[in-house]
């Protein structure tokens, strides 16, 4: 008896065809005896099958077999799929590790305590990491796996971090980098002192020889001082722009220079050979 609606009652089976209505239980499809075409349909107990007359017969259910979807259903690996899904969940949205304090430049002869942290998100949620190491250790990371402290250095090092979150990993690097200074400015003397070079107006870390367009104020007579580490200066390759014109009337010597951190290196210093008035627009490069 089926209600349909609210207030109309219909009297008939649950199947259009009666026949359909016979099976209760494996056993009677395994005694199945009405009169039916190959491909009918029977559900018992839930689960649907089909008459197939062209397959041996089976001890349970005859000659009946469940319906193709029945069949993937019951034989589909339920677990496999879930790792296949886990694994594309993984690859869609990965772990971010963003290093946000740490690394840097600094000036050689200076010591320095290297000191990290991080955050860990995922779809961009924050969340906490299970498992943090530096350059595969845990020496030094803090308790709640998001910063670390390690030993005093005084050279150039890197540092790899490595999270983990759930059963995902990530992976970023940072590093700590020690350079020489570069140093120019303009002084009424013909010679620097240590103490002068140090003092000149203007400074930089010094990756290479060139320099971009800069401004000296040589206003009452003075000359431009250009002084970087000599492992940066060849007289083949050097070259001096002044106003966008190519001077080579330099005076260049080395000297050895301690910087503020109280390192000591052997630098090039070089400066025009004629005293200058004015304001100078003068490039260091090819």
């Amino acid at each position: 008896m089926i209600n349909i609606g609210t207030n109309i009652l219909f009297n008939g089976k649950n199947f259009l065809d009666a026949r359909q209505g016979e099976a209760y239980t494996t056993s009677d499809l395994l005694n199945w005896s009405l009169n039916i075409p190959a491909g009918f349909e029977v559900c018992v107990e839930g689960i649907w099958y089909v008459y197939r007359p062209d397959l041996e017969f089976d001890s349970k259910t005859g000659y009946f077999r469940k319906r193709i979807d029945a069949e993937i259903g019951e034989s589909m690996d339920i677990s496999g799929i879930q790792s296949q899904i886990s694994e594309l969940m993984d690859e869609v949205f990965p772990l971010t590790l963003t290093i946000r304090g740490g690394g840097g430049t600094y000036e050689l002869g200076s010591k320095v305590i290297p000191q990290l942290t991080w955050t860990v998100s995922r779809k961009n949620i924050v969340v906490d990491p299970t498992t943090a190491t530096v350059n595969n250790s845990t020496d030094g990371v803090r308790d709640d796996k998001k910063g670390w402290v390690g030993s005093p250095i005084a050279s150039t090092k890197t540092y790899n971090v490595k999270v983990g979150y759930q059963n995902l990993t990530k992976s970023e690097t940072t590093s700590f980098t020690f350079r020489l200074m570069k140093y120019y400015g303009v002084s009424e003397k013909t010679e620097l002192t240590n103490s002068d070079i140090l003092g000149l107006s203007g400074s930089a870390w010094a990756t290479g020889w060139t320099m971009n367009s800069t401004t000296f104020n040589c206003t009452g007579g003075k000359y431009p001082y250009y002084i970087i580490p000599s492992e940066f200066y060849n007289s083949s390759t050097f070259k001096c722009w002044v106003g966008g014109l190519r001077n080579t009337d330099l005076i260049v010597n080395s000297q050895t220079v301690t910087n503020s951190s109280n390192y000591s290196s052997s630098y090039t210093v070089i400066r025009l050979g004629t005293i200058q008035t004015g304001q100078l627009s003068i490039r260091f490069g090819e």
